[in-house]
């Protein structure tokens, strides 16, 4: 075990890397279409060829999440502007391991924003107490959406496939690890369009329900789960998502790479 936490610590610190790389080089005038590309292309010079999902990037209203709308921009899809708010998210496979991550940045300073990312910092640490303790997923879940919601933010699970608040994360086989092409749109639909074929596998593979943090899941904690609350403070959306690793009685992140700050000039 731990030489597979190590793998995943990898991935996780990479995914990362690609994130506060661009944020550092990006500037109003950016597309999403293009920060996206710019995220795989960074990953691809770092050895990466297959990703359990595209790269998501959005700009200003984006980050909000509306209902049933989350995943990458079509297209070129929106231009950064002075003051927005940023998400990024990206989910490189590295050796097997998937290190899914997400940050929030501003074009800067933003008092809301940084009063959102305190709040999330805050449940992210109370976040590991409660995997400990709670008798189910779906309480976790019920608490986190409790939580959101007496802060005064409005929960964005609903623009989620499913409605997820996270999912499990499992080691890729050497053909699925080096895949680097997505399923058409067409017969498959948007959401398997934008998740890489080995990431689908193991959901088909293991049923589906049990891997994914809903209000629905009724199973067993442990193991290791990418979670990523979201919420929506009025005009702006603000999340983070990282690796938490669930063991009998005790759970734990992976490092504390989310918690650094970046504001774009």
């Amino acid at each position: 075990m731990p030489a597979e936490i190590e793998g995943y610590r990898r991935a996780q610190q990479l995914a990362f890397g690609c994130a506060q790389a661009v944020a550092s080089v990006m500037s109003p005038g950016w597309t999403e279409g293009e920060t996206g590309q710019w995220m795989v292309d960074w990953l691809h010079n770092h050895g990466v060829r297959a990703h359990l999902h595209r790269p998501i990037v959005a700009f200003g209203p984006r980050t909000c999440a509306p209902t049933g709308q989350w995943g990458p921009a079509r297209g070129i899809g929106a231009t950064l502007q002075e003051n927005d708010v940023v998400m990024l998210d990206c989910a490189p496979v590295v050796d097997g391991y998937t290190g899914d991550i997400a940050y929030t940045i501003g074009v800067g300073q933003n008092p809301e924003l940084e009063q959102a990312q305190n709040f999330l910092s805050d449940l992210r640490q109370r976040l590991v107490q409660c995997f400990s303790n709670a008798e189910t997923v779906n309480d976790v879940y019920a608490w986190v959406d409790r939580e959101i919601t007496a802060a005064g933010y409005e929960n964005a699970a609903d623009g989620y496939p499913g409605e997820v608040l996270g999912h499990r994360v499992y080691r890729h086989g050497p053909l699925t690890s080096r895949i680097s092409w997505f399923l058409p749109e067409k017969p498959f639909g948007p959401v398997a369009s934008w998740h890489g074929p080995g990431f689908l596998f193991k959901l088909i593979r293991r049923m589906i329900e049990p891997e994914l943090l809903t209000p629905s899941h009724h199973g067993s904690k442990t193991g290791i789960w990418a979670i990523e609350p979201h919420l929506r403070a009025g005009s702006f959306g603000c999340k983070f998502e990282e690796l938490l690793v669930v063991e009998p009685g005790r759970a734990f992140w992976l490092d504390d790479m989310s918690q650094k700050r970046i504001t774009i000039a």
